[in-house]
């Protein structure tokens, strides 16, 4: 089947600046008629990490926050909390992340909300095939919601290769638990010098698989105690690392760029599992960066401002996002200029089609699309 995509280029003029050609794919690409009146809309963002510059601008949120009251809906801007150290691991710090790079109730109009909770455990199990137990964590800020709009920045990834739509939803939408499972294959392992004998992850455990025992003699210790994780039993969800405070079950991150991929896709569909026909997808290729927002700095766009897509289709929205700037000239001097070909591979050589072609087999969308270029 082949899905529509709405494109607008960068260019603004005194006719229509690019705020108004935001607002225009939202209402071409159909979104406002997916919201009901009295929906709770989540806008889906991420709203970077302080010492980013590269994120995406509040106007351009503020604009789809607007357009979401107008159709009915009461919107709220929303991230979830990180895995990584960093001021977003908390929903006090990441709210205040958020202020600091100008995101908030003041400047959008609309409420900002971190929706898998204080600490991140605050999620609702949707089922997934690859997630451990068969089972996603869906932040619950976004599956309780009645709709979503899902307003990416689209940039290079060291993971991904393209930081599009299926990461926003796939990795966006969960908790850091589920980041966890998401960025590694290998099970959690206790570093005993660093345990400091509270339990706190044996009370987050949810198989029960870690208990308590005799502090090794060649880890000497302020407790006489410490966690042990059964690895048998163990089913790699992550809980206890975004659990430990002392960072004494550290993130595994050793996947493959096809395993990360592939598990991303199948929580993409998770987070929108439940909303058939209430999401829509807002890509905006503008001030392309090769590097994720969740880095603390950002290096200079390695193609010029391309312009927004939009589509009720995640894939096709992704793989149109995609093709346009694969075949946009680099800037000179960026780190895309330093190889021939598609700029996305001069970045970061990783195989990105695959996540397309693998949501596209498991139903979440349709990798043929048509772009319909709007004037």
């Amino acid at each position: 089947m082949t899905s529509k995509v709405f494109f607008h280029d960068a260019k603004g003029t005194p006719q229509k600046n690019r705020l108004e050609k935001l607002r225009e794919l939202f209402e071409r690409a159909g979104m406002d008629k997916i919201i009901s009146p009295g929906d709770a809309v989540a806008i889906k963002l991420h709203w970077g990490e302080p010492g980013n510059v590269g994120f995406l601008p509040v106007p351009y949120a503020r604009t789809v926050v607007d357009a979401v009251r107008e159709a009915g809906g009461v919107p709220f801007v929303t991230d979830t909390n990180t895995l990584y150290t960093g001021m977003r691991r908390n929903a006090p710090d990441n709210i205040r992340a958020a202020a600091q790079n100008g995101y908030s109730l003041e400047t959008l109009g609309a409420p900002v909300i971190v929706a898998d909770g204080i600490k991140g455990f605050d999620y609702r199990e949707v089922p997934c095939d690859k997630a451990p137990g068969g089972m996603a964590r869906i932040a619950s800020g976004i599956a309780d919601a009645d709709a979503m709009i899902v307003l990416t920045h689209v940039k290079s990834h060291m993971l991904f290769g393209v930081g599009g739509t299926l990461k926003n939803l796939g990795m966006g939408c969960t908790t850091p638990a589920g980041k966890q499972f998401l960025h590694s294959d290998l099970k959690p392992r206790v570093d005993m010098s660093k345990c400091d004998g509270d339990a706190l992850c044996v009370r987050r455990c949810p198989e029960k698989c870690i208990e308590m025992i005799d502090r090794p003699d060649d880890f000497p210790g302020r407790s006489r105690k410490v966690a042990f994780i059964h690895q048998d039993r163990c089913i790699g969800c992550g809980e206890c690392t975004s659990t430990c405070p002392h960072e004494a079950i550290p993130i595994r991150w050793k996947t493959s760029s096809e395993g990360i991929l592939f598990k991303t896709a199948e929580y993409a569909l998770a987070s929108v599992r439940e909303k058939k026909g209430k999401v829509g997808y807002l890509n905006c290729l503008i001030n392309i960066t090769p590097d994720c927002d969740c880095c603390d700095w950002n290096e200079p766009p390695f193609v010029s401002d391309v312009g927004f897509c939009a589509s009720l289709d995640p894939v096709a929205v992704d793989m149109a996002s995609a093709d346009l700037v694969a075949n946009t000239k680099p800037v000179p001097g960026s780190k895309a200029s330093e190889k021939d070909g598609d700029p996305w591979r001069a970045i970061y050589d990783i195989p990105y089609r695959k996540i397309f072609d693998y949501a596209e087999k498991i139903g979440l969308g349709s990798t043929d699309y048509e772009l319909i270029k709007l004037r």
